[in-house]
């Protein structure tokens, strides 16, 4: 996935890792996959051929790049190599703005059969639930004829969290084949002026460096606060890994039973609950039920309960803390505005992307993005990983983001559209294609690759292979049914409650209520909004009393 530098906030998801985000779970709206039944009649696709005719007729045809915030230049590279191997295929690259994707393509929908091919599948949950996108499940066992080995053996499956045997894994309708992680970037410069030492590894030491760096004068912490970031972007991002730390035993409660349809018997039958695993509860390891999780939010069980819940109340004290270290007014800042600040030197921390690592030295000569005539001095950077919170009711040390991600898929359309659209991404996806995609990427001013691909046979420069490898792995939480997924930041990322809750956190974080008032209206919200969720997600409240039951097929 390419991050433009005007535009920071994590393809989630929502994620989005979803939440933002997700890699993802088969249930959570950011998914690669979905668990939900095809309709009864689905629109027509091509039968894969298992192997490619002796004598293919020439392509021919048009195919839109329509992605979400990506780099014009970098895909115009890749759609002019393609070009030059299909004179008949026209590709035509029209990137979308970042802020208002979600709408721009559900208007798409809703007009009609959209112009736009290749898209960004993740914050559009209804149209995942609806199958609006193709299926990439049954073209993995195709052979790739840029490869000449089946799809399948271009990625690394396991690293995407897919897993092609799984029976839940009804619909592919996203391909995530690059990774990323969530980091604290600094300026080390800033920190070593206010006399502080070393980065912070518990959140006590990351407050404490605050402290300091407010006492020099400096904002310690910048971040965007409007309602993208609060719900997909950087502000999201907090709000769903820090109460992970406080309800690791979630899993627990949604675990697969062995009567249930979503049982996997080669994992689940193994798996035992180990809190110092942070990877015990991955989706590889372990099978979840969605009407599991979808019963304790409706029953309140545990930490699916908000009201009352002495841990909720103890990670968002501490996040409102956390946030009010971040410049005046940031409720309403965009991630373009907080990325302005750390740029110039004038806050000292804030939550990226290993891409930053590339992009940073770029940013500090651009005119534009630092409002200063040739841009500003450079500084000395560096990152941490994300500070673990202590307290009464903390289970284990913090998780980030870290996932693999893209989000890429194509809008469902006839055979003929269909079979142009994977030859693309299965040319994407070869070393031939993806050594296209990334010398772009290098050569390109506003892009830079976030994380290492997961693409087999492909090769990476050994700076860029090197510098992947010294982030260190922590844990996943994205896509995962956890209570930070479901309920940190809006039910289930289900709309009409995600803006509730950025009403109620944005009283909150500016004192109109406390804690107490906060986790009081959130519950009323989320028992008013459980019905209105469950029928977007095409389940009743009848589901949930047999949770062992696959629910039926509904349109």
């Amino acid at each position: 996935m390419v991050r433009i530098r005007k535009k920071l906030s994590l393809l989630l998801i929502a994620s989005l890792m979803i939440a933002v985000f997700a890699a993802c779970s088969n249930n959570s709206p950011g998914t690669s996959s979905t668990n939900t039944p095809p309709p009864a009649e689905p629109a027509p696709e091509p039968e894969p051929k298992k192997e490619p005719d002796k004598q293919e007729e020439p392509k021919s045809g048009t195919l839109r790049i329509s992605l979400r915030g990506s780099s014009s230049e970098v895909w115009g590279k890749v759609a002019e190599a393609y070009m030059a191997k299909h004179p008949g295929v026209k590709v035509e690259v029209d990137i979308k703005p970042a802020e208002g994707y979600r709408e721009w393509l559900q208007a798409q929908f809703a007009a009609g059969e959209p112009e736009a091919d290749f898209v960004n599948t993740n914050e559009n949950s209804d149209l995942n639930s609806d199958q609006k996108f193709m299926d990439f499940k049954p073209w993995m066992e195709t052979v790739n004829p840029y490869t000449g080995k089946q799809w399948k053996e271009s990625f690394n499956l396991s690293g995407m969290g897919v897993n092609l045997d799984d029976p839940n894994l009804v619909t592919l309708q996203s391909l995530n084949f690059e990774s990323v992680q969530i980091l604290w970037m600094y300026n080390k410069e800033l920190f070593a002026k206010a006399g502080i030492e070393s980065a912070p590894k518990t959140f006590n030491e990351l407050t404490a460096a605050f402290d300091k760096l407010k006492q020099s004068g400096v904002t310690p912490f910048t971040i965007g606060g409007n309602a993208l970031s609060l719900w997909s972007g950087q502000a999201g991002w907090l709000m769903r890994i820090y109460p992970d730390q406080y309800f690791r035993d979630y899993i627990e409660l949604v675990k697969s039973q062995p009567d249930d349809y979503t049982y996997m018997a080669n994992i689940d039958e193994s798996w035992k609950f180990d809190i110092n695993d942070p990877y015990n509860d991955a989706n590889s390891k372990v099978s979840t039920n969605e009407l599991r999780v979808l019963k304790a939010i409706k029953d309140k069980t545990g930490p699916y309960k908000v009201e009352g819940n002495p841990a909720w109340r103890e990670v968002m004290i501490n996040l409102k803390k956390l946030f009010s270290y971040a410049p005046n007014g940031f409720m309403g800042m965009s991630e373009e505005q907080a990325y302005k600040l750390f740029l110039t030197g004038k806050a000292a921390t804030m939550v990226a992307l290993p891409s930053s690592y590339w992009q940073l030295p770029k940013d500090f000569a651009d005119a534009e993005l630092t409002g200063e005539t040739g841009g500003v001095k450079s500084f000395d950077f560096g990152y941490f990983n994300m500070p673990s919170m202590e307290g009464e009711h903390v289970q284990a040390p913090a998780r980030t983001i870290h996932i693999y991600t893209g989000f890429y898929g194509f809008v469902k359309k006839n055979a003929e559209q269909t079979a142009l659209n994977v030859d693309f991404m299965m040319y994407l996806t070869s070393p031939e294609g993806y050594k296209v995609y990334l010398e772009a990427i290098q050569n390109s001013k506003d892009a830079s690759l976030n994380g290492a691909p997961l693409l087999n046979d492909i090769e990476l420069p050994e700076s860029m292979k090197k510098t992947f490898e010294s982030f260190d792995a922590i844990g996943n939480t994205e896509g995962l049914p956890s209570p930070g997924n479901t309920l940190a930041r809006g039910l289930y990322d289900y709309q009409p409650s995600v803006q509730s809750y950025i009403g109620l956190i944005s009283k909150y974080f500016n004192d109109e209520i406390d804690v107490d008032q906060l986790l009081k209206q959130y519950q009323t919200d989320i028992d008013a909004k459980f019905e209105a969720m469950l029928k977007e997600r095409k389940k009743e409240l009848s589901d949930l009393d047999n949770p062992e039951r696959q629910p039926p097929t509904r349109e």
